[in-house]
């Protein structure tokens, strides 16, 4: 992976080859309009087949599979990415799992020039996954008031304005109202770059890690 984290564009191939929806294959065309829109044919397919090569020669050779000549995909027996992990924990209802794993948004402050079709599903995709760890959280926090757990519902704050009311409620029902608040203060100092209300503690892009 060290060799890719100075090749931003064959990075982002990678990131969209393990993360993009639905999983599997995709079209060599597809991947040349992503990456690379301002070169032509010829010279986009050769600039595919490089990074593709040095994204095999960071994770392993059998790490890249292809179906026919036209479609590309990674080997999830050999490659695993923290994405796809988190959504089949929130599909599962695997909620604590899920917020362990997110981690904030997706490749937080990564760029690439001259590839506003990758921009654009990266800026989706990190909504998409925010939203889903935003819904992850208050399903936790709703669990836990039901139970009377109010130190343990205000943990999972995802909004500073319903994460207010929330303590407000978990509070007033709550005789150990200093513990819960202390818990909230601890919490409330400023986010940094986590997402919209998030622990700060989720504050790292979620990594590709090479399979076991």
């Amino acid at each position: 992976m060290h060799a890719l984290l100075g090749q931003p564009r064959r990075l982002a191939l990678l990131a969209y080859l393990a993360a993009a929806t639905p999983l599997g294959f995709h079209r060599r065309d597809s991947l040349l309009a992503l990456f690379w829109p301002e070169l032509d044919q010829e010279h986009a397919r050769a600039a595919l087949r490089q990074a593709l090569h040095v994204v095999r020669d960071a994770l392993g050779a059998g790490a890249v599979t292809s179906r026919g000549d036209e479609e590309i995909g990674l080997d999830y027996d050999q490659v695993s990415c923290d994405v796809v992990a988190f959504e089949r924990a929130v599909d599962r209802e695997q909620f604590r799992e899920a917020l362990d794993l997110y981690r904030g948004d997706l490749l937080e402050g990564f760029f690439i020039s001259d590839a506003p079709e990758f921009e654009r599903w990266l800026e989706t995709e990190r909504t998409r996954l925010r939203e889903a760890a935003g819904r992850a959280a208050r399903d936790l926090m709703g669990r836990a008031e039901a139970r009377g757990n109010f130190t343990t519902a205000v943990q999972w704050p995802v909004g500073r304005r319903s994460s207010c009311r929330t303590t407000k409620r978990c509070c007033a029902a709550s005789s150990r109202c200093s513990t819960a608040m202390a818990t909230v203060r601890a919490r409330s100092r400023p986010m940094r770059s986590s997402p919209r209300g998030l622990p700060a503690d989720y504050d790292a892009d979620p990594p590709l890690r090479r399979g076991r």
